[in-house]
């Protein structure tokens, strides 16, 4: 028996909600999937709520967390772990709740690279299909994966639900509880289909927009506006919108706006609020009608 699983999915966003029970079941239906990993950067609640609403599918909690030297996700966590630690603490802490290390996009500027040899990883992430039309990147993953005696798992790395499944990973496993285990002992195949290159907004992130809205495909957005962070070639001085604090950094507003980590964390720590997704769901379906939820 085996599954078919996306072990890289954000539902999401700096706070804000891209894939709700309804859309997700909607999506997995449609393209065929058993399951995913819900990544989610900064907190693992949402993937627990998700993972009691949608009991016929298999639900991965995960985290993507972003540790002193780059992007880890840890899979089949209970708890939160924290962000900007070491590597190695990161794994350990990772090993103590009896989940797994994957090494994300290794090759990215916020993957680990071959740094990876020297620490004590479950998987590689040998495709990632926000990657997929950079091509260079998923090779140099799978030639070092080759090296390795290490699980290969593949991701989406989206927030459209659209696109579910174009990183997938078909686990050899009996059992749902079996799966993290086969993942470890590298019971898996791989299959990728790159995600679009969303050129129009690379152009109007290119041509300055303002009140530029983020892009569906890996949205990230500002604390503050809601609108898309632009990313710079080279480092610019910002002052903090909280604290004042003055430093240089290529990610802003593409408002202008900016929050130092240590303040943007307050906001999405202060966001992690479980209370919210119920009433999220409850907007959601006064807005599409009850004809959308004969599933």
């Amino acid at each position: 028996m085996s599954f078919k699983l996306d072990l890289h999915i954000h539902t999401q966003s700096f706070g804000r909600t891209f894939m709700n029970e309804y859309q997700l079941k909607e999506s997995l239906r449609r393209r065929g999937m058993d399951g995913i990993a819900v990544t989610n950067f900064f907190n693992i609640t949402h993937a627990l709520w998700l993972k009691e609403k949608l009991p016929e599918f298999v639900i991965v909690v995960g985290q993507e967390i972003w540790t002193a030297a780059g992007h880890v996700i840890a899979l089949g966590i209970k708890e939160k772990i924290g962000d900007f630690l070491s590597a190695e603490e990161t794994l350990r802490r990772i090993h103590d709740q009896g989940g797994i290390a994957v090494a994300v996009h290794p090759y990215l500027h916020l993957g680990l690279g071959g740094r990876i040899r020297r620490l004590p990883f479950d998987a590689v992430e040998v495709y990632n299909a926000s990657l997929g039309s950079v091509g260079i990147y998923n090779i140099l993953a799978r030639r070092l994966a080759r090296g390795l005696p290490l699980g290969h798992v593949a991701g989406t790395d989206t927030t459209d639900t659209a696109f579910i499944g174009q990183g997938c990973t078909e686990v050899l496993a009996d059992r749902p509880e079996d799966i993290l285990d086969a993942i470890r002992r590298g019971r898996t195949r791989v299959s990728g289909k790159p995600l679009p290159l969303p050129l129009k907004f690379i152009i109007k992130n290119f041509l300055k927009y303002r009140d530029l809205e983020p892009c569906s495909l890996h949205a990230t957005l500002c604390l503050i506006c809601g609108k898309s962070m632009r990313v710079r070639v080279f480092k610019k001085k910002f002052r903090c919108e909280e604290c004042g604090k003055i430093e240089a950094a290529r990610v802003a507003c593409c408002n202008g706006h900016y929050l130092c980590w240590d303040c943007a964390t307050r906001r999405l720590h202060a966001r992690d609020d479980t209370r919210r997704y119920e009433e999220e769901n409850k907007i959601f379906r006064e807005r599409c009608g009850r004809a959308h939820f004969q599933l």
